[in-house]
């Protein structure tokens, strides 16, 4: 019993705290102005890899396929992402209630 009130806890304050968390995600405008580093204005797989993306190189992204995700493409990525504009949380670390 007391492992579930944890549990309940930990699961309230991942909900309260979520909205906060999100504050800090940035547009998709300032991850192009930080990831182009040549400036062409596109992210290539090495310019992406060489950034602080969560996520591996979505090349799924590159909707036009030439090689880098453009402003455009790089809302679209956003705007896909569960939550508005990031990319999905991982699955809490919470063990399992014990049985009986």
């Amino acid at each position: 019993m007391k492992h579930a009130r944890l549990v309940a806890a930990a699961l309230t304050l991942m909900t309260f705290a979520a909205p906060a968390m999100a504050q800090d995600i940035p547009t998709p405008e300032a991850v192009m102005a930080m990831v182009d580093t040549n400036k062409d204005g596109g992210i290539d797989p090495a310019e992406w890899a060489a950034g602080p993306a969560p996520i591996p190189y979505p090349a799924e992204a590159d909707t036009n396929k030439d090689g880098k995700i453009d402003l455009a493409e790089l809302r679209a990525l956003f705007a896909s992402f569960q939550g508005g504009g990031a990319p999905p949380p991982p699955p809490p670390a919470v063990a399992p209630a014990p049985q009986g």
